[in-house]
């Protein structure tokens, strides 16, 4: 009896609107699809014919801009699976100046997949292992299509 009392008091401590999940593959399954909104947010104003979007901050200026970048920094997001996606675009812009909307779709298409991948009762630790066997051999791919290395950057001839 006091187990079904506690049950009917859990809610009433949330603020109003929050739910209540149970079960890591909802927890799971929610946090996906958070990152993958956030990527379809950006996912149009990828290459050089990509959409521009239009963003009102927080301070209620308007920007319009294609640049991910500028739409992550202006976008208040709130989700804490998607703060990481933002922080992964903004190490990228930061990192090397340019990709973080291949990041931020990139991250959303994997996840999609993985959403997939939950919804067949694969366990998250098995993804895992998956698409650490596949980054194993995209990257044994990858060192097989080099076809010329330079190591000396600094002299101007051999670039």
């Amino acid at each position: 009896m006091a187990l079904a009392n506690m049950r009917r008091g859990i809610p009433r401590l949330m603020k109003e609107g929050t739910k209540h999940l149970s079960g890591i593959e909802q927890v799971l399954l929610r946090n996906i699809e958070a990152c993958a909104d956030l990527a379809k947010i950006t996912r149009t104003s990828l290459g050089p014919n990509g959409m521009n979007k239009m963003v009102i901050n927080h301070l209620e200026k308007l920007f319009v801009t294609s640049d991910t970048a500028t739409i992550m920094r202006e976008m208040e997001v709130v989700h804490p699976a998607a703060k990481l996606l933002v922080k992964a675009a903004q190490m990228q812009e930061m990192e090397i100046g340019d990709g973080s909307n291949l990041v931020v779709t990139l991250a959303g298409e994997l996840l999609t997949v993985v959403q997939e991948l939950v919804q067949m009762d694969l366990h998250p630790s098995d993804i895992i292992k998956g698409y650490e066997l596949a980054l194993e051999k995209a990257m044994a791919i990858l060192a097989t299509l080099v076809v010329h290395t330079e190591t000396d950057l600094t002299s101007r001839e051999s670039l």
